[in-house]
């Protein structure tokens, strides 16, 4: 599964992403757009492990693009792994649990975000090679 270094290689390596801030924290961004950032645990319907009673502390968030890219995610992934909250419902990003994703759909995830945020001419310049 993957690791945090494994998130910060895969976002560092996209053209544009610097570590910034967002939400007051940490976070993979693309032209003042947050991509992705660790969830601190919360109690938020649906981030709590129902065998335990405590918040995931293994939570991503993704931002993605628009409205189609969210359905596209929650599509593509595995539900148990990339999924939304009620808290997200006016919103375009999901949550990923870093613990169960794999290396290679975590490199999905964040091209998806990366692609949906970034400047055009970034993904243009990008798609080119």
């Amino acid at each position: 599964m993957a690791t945090d270094a494994d998130l910060e290689r895969i976002a560092l390596a996209l053209p544009g992403v610097e570590l910034g801030t967002f939400w007051g924290g940490p976070a993979y961004v693309v032209a003042g757009k947050a991509i992705a950032n660790r969830r601190e645990p919360r109690r938020d319907v649906g981030t709590v492990d129902p065998h335990t009673d405590e918040p995931y502390d293994d939570l991503l968030t993704v931002h993605l693009g628009g409205r189609e890219a969210k359905a596209e995610a929650l599509a593509t992934f595995d539900p148990d792994v990339v999924f939304t909250i009620p808290h997200f419902d006016r919103s375009t990003a999901v949550l990923a649990h870093l613990d169960r994703i794999t290396v290679a759909d975590l490199e999905d995830l964040i091209d998806m975000a990366w692609t949906g945020r970034a400047p055009k001419r970034l993904v243009a310049e990008r798609d080119a090679y």
